[in-house]
């Protein structure tokens, strides 16, 4: 697979709780009436941490597009038969894209068979090291349909973490893959333009907060940060 990550056992290492936002997240979900979608889970890491924490385990759904590695991750963490997370495979375009968003009403996680019955319904959509697997326009699709699954209530939340530049541009590669690096500056304007789409340039700039801010992490390439990011609904 071409994922550093999978080959450095980065799958392994707790990145959810380094996000800014970590404490917040988590108290809104011990109060109740949340739900939580980890979208690119690989095997599972953080939402196990998350629950651990305190966040309701019956409220998390976590995503990936292969199966095999929410099934490594039943191994990993011998929990197949005790785990409540709901795990899943998805792919985020399959999410349908529409101007009206509207939540389903008393949506029951077990019952979900698709991401586009999330619509409206997730209060934290969190996205660890997703965004940077691809070009510009391919994360401008992603953050569109994620912003969908979101409900549009106060502290409703995506944050996340992926590799970004200090000056958005392409990425280096070494396997010569085309990626794009976002910046603290590029960022806030990829969400602006995703929510002034679904809900208008007056929601997108008195109710849409973007935060980010890079950071240096080992065995990064040169001339790349980590980005650890929230864009929050008030």
């Amino acid at each position: 697979y071409p994922y550093p990550c999978i080959r450095h056992f980065h799958f392994v290492s707790l990145a959810m709780r380094d996000n800014a936002v970590y404490e917040n997240v988590l108290e809104m979900g011990k109060e109740g009436n949340t739900l939580f979608l980890d979208m690119g889970c690989c095997m599972g890491t953080d939402v196990r941490k998350l629950v651990l924490d305190g966040y309701p385990e019956g409220n998390i759904v976590a995503v990936d597009i292969r199966q095999e590695y929410i099934d490594i991750g039943h191994q990993l963490y011998h929990d197949k038969d005790t785990c409540k997370i709901r795990f899943s495979s998805g792919d985020v375009f399959d999410i349908p894209l529409s101007s009206a968003i509207s939540a389903q009403s008393n949506v029951s996680l077990s019952a979900v068979v698709h991401l586009s019955q999330l619509r409206g319904c997730i209060t934290h959509v969190y996205t660890g090291a997703l965004f940077h697997l691809f070009d510009e326009a391919t994360q401008y699709a992603i953050a569109l349909r994620l912003a969908t699954l979101l409900e549009r209530t106060r502290g409703a939340m995506v944050f996340g973490r992926h590799s970004a530049l200090e000056e958005e541009g392409m990425i280096e590669d070494p396997m010569a893959r085309v990626r794009y690096g976002h910046s603290p500056k590029s960022w806030p304007r990829l969400w602006e333009r995703v929510f002034a789409k679904l809900d208008g340039v007056e929601f997108a700039e008195t109710r849409v907060v973007v935060k980010a801010e890079l950071r240096e992490y080992s065995g990064s390439a040169l001339q790349t940060r980590m980005m650890y990011w929230s864009v929050s609904i008030t």
